[in-house]
């Protein structure tokens, strides 16, 4: 039987985009003849989509082929082992390669690990550093001032450390310290920031993939192979990589709020599952969220929207007419489980600001000494950087280079880091306009488009846009930010390709022109994140590696 082909959507489209860049002026969408950074991007996203296209075209029956051998394996052992096959199989990969990434431990002695000496702290009864300020620091007529202390060389501390009353705090959440305490001083003499960043990046990982794994068990026509390939997106994306070779503290702050608070989205997600959701489900994710808040206080805003979305039926059935007077019983329940260990601990972290800085409300940003002087800095957030926010996360693009790994990120001066835009770094997130095109092409929703996928669907959107806008709109900008809001993104991108399978049953070409750009993007972007993010002692490696690839496939 002759397969059907899929319509040139990326061509059309790739087409059109090139043809309005060339003849924008004509057209009347610009009214400069020159070439400006807008129409050069049309032009640039046109002629990528082309070239996706071609690609589609040359590697169509290859990709397909994967996708059925893949399909009939999994049909031997059953669908649902395959997918805990799948998903174990990407939890040894994942390991192996965040090991991999993970910094040189050689490193160690030259960057102060301040979750290992915040815990010998909390050990000895203080809430501050061993480390104490020289007397020079102390001296400085505003040793906040960083130039001021520049001038009189006075670089004798922790770097981003906060100084307050003669002493050296840290303004990350306390969370990753506290789990440090079972440790004797000797052990925590040995673990560094970046072990801890490798521990909450893996578990990180684990939740997501765990979360996919879920969803796809309770779909009859998603393919095991798209998961497959999105466990792969879970584990290799820009900035994960990257950050795993970096693993300060910041990076380890990032990761635990993140591990934490995609945990606590597992249990709402899991508790939408039940007719009578269980009220310990509810303090399970309550009980994470509340950690994640202690590890990196930002998360706030996506915790708010992801446990109004789990309690919004409970709050809506209050309202609800010819109620049982049982259900008020059973909604306090739940309302308490979901509300207790929250706000016990944000309590204890409104106690712990306090009993450091005399303030709930003070984490310690603005005593902190870095290259800003904070106690008059107070435009940290603001709608004036929302549009260059936007234009350096998404649009700023890679560097390509000769030799391996062939790709480097732009550097960015105004933060002294390097960047990549997503679209270039990981393009899968574009897929999660799927919801969007759906909405624009579909005649009807998909029969899987239930109010529970439904109500999944607003756990995570809510908490990736609410997450992405506390940091569009925050003045300093770093690739290791964006990790605020992709974990959630992508588990929602998961659950809306899901979705689409399920809607679409059979193969079908437009099923067929899904796989196709699905696959592609989702290789580019773990393409992207494995060579951005190569350390320099693994080149040797990948080199070696892709010869051995290249003998055995008989390329030269």
């Amino acid at each position: 039987m002759r397969r059907s082909k899929s319509p040139p959507i990326a061509g059309i489209s790739g087409l059109l985009l090139v043809l309005v860049a060339l003849f924008a002026a004509q057209l009347g969408l610009d009214n400069d003849a020159g070439w400006g950074g807008g129409r050069l991007l049309i032009l640039k996203a046109g002629i990528a989509l082309l070239v996706l296209e071609v690609f589609l075209r040359i590697f169509r029956e290859f990709i397909l082929n994967i996708q059925g051998r893949i399909s009939t394996m999994a049909g031997y052992i059953g669908r649902d082992r395959s997918l805990l096959v799948v998903f174990a199989a990407s939890v040894l990969l994942t390991a192996a390669a965040y090991n991999w990434f993970l910094r040189d431990a050689g490193d160690a002695g030259i960057i102060y690990n301040y979750y290992s000496e915040l815990a010998r702290g909390f050990k000895r009864g203080n809430l501050y550093l061993s480390q104490e300020p020289s007397t020079r620091l102390l001296a400085l007529e505003d040793p906040y001032d960083p130039v001021l202390r520049k001038q009189a060389g006075v670089e004798d501390f922790p770097w981003d450390v906060s100084l307050y009353e003669g002493r050296f705090y840290i303004y990350w959440g306390p969370v990753p310290a506290a789990a440090l305490m079972p440790f004797n001083d000797a052990a925590l003499a040995k673990i560094e920031d970046f072990h801890l960043a490798l521990v909450y990046a893996f578990g990180l990982f684990v939740y997501s993939a765990w979360i996919a794994a879920s969803f796809w068990r309770s779909l009859k026509n998603a393919p095991v192979w798209a998961f497959a390939i999105l466990s792969l997106v879970f584990g290799f994306s820009i900035p994960t990589t990257v950050m795993l070779g970096r693993g300060e503290v910041y990076e380890a702050a990032i990761f635990a709020s993140q591990f934490f608070f995609i945990g606590g989205c597992y249990w709402a997600y899991s508790s939408m599952r039940d007719e009578a959701p269980p009220a310990w489900k509810f303090a399970m994710a309550s009980a994470h969220w509340a950690l994640a808040i202690g590890s990196r206080a930002l998360i706030l805003p996506a915790v708010a929207a992801a446990m109004l979305v789990m309690i919004y039926p409970i709050l809506s059935g209050f309202l609800a007419k010819n109620r049982a007077p049982a259900d008020w019983g059973m909604r306090l329940r739940l309302l308490s489980a979901a509300g207790i260990p929250l706000l016990a601990g944000v309590s204890a972290l409104a106690w712990y600001n306090h009993a450091r800085f005399d303030s709930i409300l003070e984490f310690g940003i603005r005593y902190q000494l870095a290259n800003v002087n904070y106690t008059r800095f107070d435009a940290s957030f603001g709608a004036r950087y929302l549009l260059e926010n936007l234009k350096i996360y998404f649009l700023e693009p890679v560097v390509f280079q000769p030799r391996f790994p062939y790709l480097l990120m732009s550097e960015y001066q105004p933060s002294n880091s390097r960047i990549a835009g997503l679209f270039y770094a990981a393009p899968f997130i574009v897929l999660i306009l799927l919801p969007l095109v759906r909405s624009i092409f579909a005649v009807r929703q998909p029969a899987v488009a239930t109010q529970v996928n439904k109500r999944r669907l607003a756990l995570f959107a809510g908490a990736a846009l609410a997450s992405a806008a506390a940091i569009f709109f925050f003045y300093f900008i770093a690739l290791r930010y964006t990790l605020d809001f992709l974990p959630s993104a992508l588990i929602l991108i998961a659950l809306s390709l899901g979705m689409e399978y399920e809607s679409l049953g059979a193969p079908r070409p437009a099923g067929k022109a899904l796989s196709l750009i699905f696959i592609v993007l989702a290789l580019v972007n773990v393409t992207m994140g494995v060579l951005l993010a190569s350390p320099p002692e693994g080149k040797a490696f990948m080199l070696n590696l892709l010869n051995a690839l290249g003998k055995l496939l008989g390329v030269r």
